[in-house]
Order: C-alpha cells, then structure tokens, then sequence
C-alpha cells in the first residue's frame, strides 16, 4: 500500500551500517553461504520505510517509535518495531482507534 506523503516523510536515514550493527546479534544465528541476507534485508527496508512514513503520518515521532528492517536467519526480511513507552502509547491509542472505526463500519 503506498500513501502519497510517505516519501516527503523518509529522512533519509541511509546508515545501513548503524542499524544494521545494532539489530546484529551474533550468538543467535550463523550466516549461512550463499544465502543473500542484503536481498532480503532491501525488502525489510522498503517494508520499514513505508512503516515509518505511516507512523509520521499519524504524528508518531520517530524517536519514539521506528520500524527497523533486519533479516532472519535465512535472509529472509524482517521489520521489527522498536520504541520507548511513549511511543508504544501512541500507537495503542492509533491502534484503539482502527478498531473503532471498523466496528462503527461493520
């Protein structure tokens, strides 16, 4: 799904190095040869920009609440969302209020 807007929120954030560094965790998988965990992890990114340009949208900061793309162990994509309390509130409150609208419009 692509929502105008979403791209004027990017910031830009290319610091595959940085991100990728701080999701790595080498005791809980091995890279595997041959497998292409950079494929996976583009998709993973596309994914978590689009995530992060939905989150702004809805006036979450993204300080407080940021999708990160990864990969699994298989190189598959992966997004996690990771936040501070504030963050997690707010999207409960988004979330709370999706249900609410789908109940009204069921």
């Amino acid at each position: 799904m692509q929502i105008k807007g979403v791209e004027a929120l990017l910031d830009g954030d290319d610091d595959f190095g940085a991100e990728l560094a701080a999701s790595l965790d080498p005791d809980s998988w091995v890279w595997l040869p041959g497998v292409d965990y950079a494929a996976g992890w583009r998709a993973a990114r596309r994914t978590a920009d689009e995530l992060n340009g939905l989150l702004g949208l809805c006036g979450v900061e993204r300080a407080t609440l940021r999708a990160i793309a990864d990969t699994d162990a298989q190189g598959g994509p992966v997004v996690r969302l990771e936040g501070v309390a504030e963050g997690w509130l707010s999207l409960e409150e988004l979330l709370c209020l999706a249900a609410h609208a789908r109940r009204a419009g069921a």
